[in-house]
């Protein structure tokens, strides 16, 4: 099959010339080979329906999206609203409708992870995928985190050193009244590969979403994340770490769309570029009309190593409400000669400095992936790749 279709779009369009309204996605005779990711870990108190088809795995969306479509029925968009294109969307992604046209002309089929009603579950739901050097994968999972439940579900994905293909997820979520999802994707493959992270979803009154995103592998990486918090005093909190070094590009599209009162915002991107690496970053606030209170922030600190690394960045509010609270920055920066001085004096040369400068940048973000062995394995993959 063949692959053409648009993603990471800004809510909003900008001016052309940024090259950062969307990125169009075009792969020739793409023949998947795997469609489900692998369950490692299946703690008590979680439910996992594989085989799930699409369309009733997202039954659980539908109150959401007409409560959306209601709340949406007389408003004008701003200049250059994207939002058509996801008009068929019954959960809006940070990638788009493409990934879920894809999806079904592939004829893939859900893996549903639910938690049980009013259940704190201590253990993680962990799914692994392996992609081989002969093939191509895709997968779409459904989280489902009921009223008064907590989950935790951990997903990395690596591949044979010589694989070329494509992994492609698509991950939709659901977070009841007063639950909480933390949501760990570790993306470690081959340097050769093509990679799709799609991830959508929605959370309810005073419900709290946690993800924490490692891009540091592939040779194409597309991640998009869209987090509509509906509810009132609902929380969406990410932290994503990339590292693109030789020839690497990263595209990164992340939306917080905020209805209810008092919702709350945070998204820290942390990373390093090298070599000839490329990186895109799109960051969007979206404030909606009642979303009264509501606070926001997004911050990117990108450390570029290399005078030939191509760093584009693009911090977005949307406003529809005046009580309102956000804010955005990007540091982007090289290493200080102070620094560098800093580290010589004491007998460090200035590779083994990027080194661990690199390291601390990325630390930030692994130490809070709650599995030790998993944080092992991202600490050998960059002693590896560094």
């Amino acid at each position: 099959m063949n692959i053409d279709m648009r993603v990471n779009e800004l809510p909003a369009r900008t001016y052309r010339w940024l090259q950062l309204n969307g990125e169009d996605i075009n792969e020739q005779d793409i023949s998947f080979s795997s469609f489900a990711m692998d369950i490692v870990k299946t703690p008590e108190g979680v439910s996992i329906a594989e085989d799930v088809d699409g369309k009733e795995a997202e039954k659980v969306f539908a109150p959401s999206y007409e409560q959306r479509v209601k709340a949406d029925e007389n408003l004008v968009g701003p200049n250059g609203d994207t939002s058509i294109n996801h008009a068929g969307q019954i959960v809006r992604t940070g990638m788009g409708s493409g990934v879920d046209a894809l999806l079904e002309s592939a004829g893939v089929r859900a893996t549903v992870i639910k938690a049980a009603d009013k259940t704190s579950v201590s253990e993680p739901v962990m799914l692994h995928d392996h992609l081989c050097s002969s093939g191509s994968a895709i997968s779409r999972q459904v989280i489902v985190v009921p009223d008064g439940s907590s989950l935790t579900v951990i997903m990395d994905y690596d591949s044979d050193e010589d694989a070329s293909g494509i992994e492609a997820v698509s991950t939709k979520f659901y977070v009841g009244k007063g639950a909480t999802l933390r949501l760990v994707k570790i993306q470690m493959l081959g340097k050769k590969v093509r990679h799709f992270d799609d991830l959508g979803g929605v959370v309810m009154d005073n419900g709290r979403f946690e993800l924490v995103q490692m891009e540091i592998g592939a040779m194409k990486a597309y991640a998009g994340a869209y987090v509509s918090l509906l509810g009132r005093e609902a929380v969406s909190d990410n932290n994503t770490g990339f590292l693109g070094t030789d020839d690497q590009f990263y595209d990164f599209n992340y939306v917080a769309e905020q209805r209810g009162v008092k919702t709350s915002s945070m998204a820290t991107y942390r990373g390093v570029l090298d070599g000839r690496a490329v990186k895109n970053w799109r960051g969007s606030l979206d404030f909606r009309e009642g979303s009264v209170g509501g606070e926001g922030d997004e911050q990117e600190d990108t450390l570029l190593l290399s005078p030939d690394v191509v760093n584009r960045s693009i911090p977005l509010i949307l406003c529809k409400e005046e009580n309102v609270d956000g804010r955005h920055g990007a540091t982007i920066g090289q290493l200080s000669d102070d620094m560098l001085f800093y580290m010589e004096a004491r007998g460090i040369d200035k590779e083994s400095a990027k080194k661990i400068m690199v390291r601390a940048r990325l630390d930030s973000i692994a130490r809070m992936i709650p599995d030790e062995k998993l944080k092992d394995k991202v600490s050998s993959y960059l002693d590896e790749i560094l």
